[in-house]
């Protein structure tokens, strides 16, 4: 809540406008790591899922009662998965 309204503006726009992630998650030998909230509305569990399908070696975690903001909603839940990832790097 303390970032600039410009940063904030500009990371929405990068978002919205970066490219598919399908061609990279194929093709991406390395580990991959998709976490979303039970209750985000966009991408969807659905995509969310798929994505994780896509990739070669995949983790997907599914926050419970969370939006699309997981390291705001559930910080704790974030952080516990990156210590995971980076214990296991």
């Amino acid at each position: 809540m303390r970032q600039p309204l410009e940063d904030v503006a500009q990371g929405v726009t990068n978002f919205h406008t970066r490219p598919s992630r399908d061609d990279i998650l194929s093709s991406f030998p390395g580990p991959v790591v998709v976490v979303t909230g039970s209750e985000d509305v966009a991408p969807r569990l659905k995509t969310s899922r798929k994505q994780a399908k896509m990739a070669q070696h995949c983790r997907l975690h599914i926050i419970p009662d969370c939006g699309h903001y997981v390291p705001m909603e559930q910080p704790e839940a974030i952080n516990s998965i990156i210590r995971q990832v980076l214990e296991t790097a």
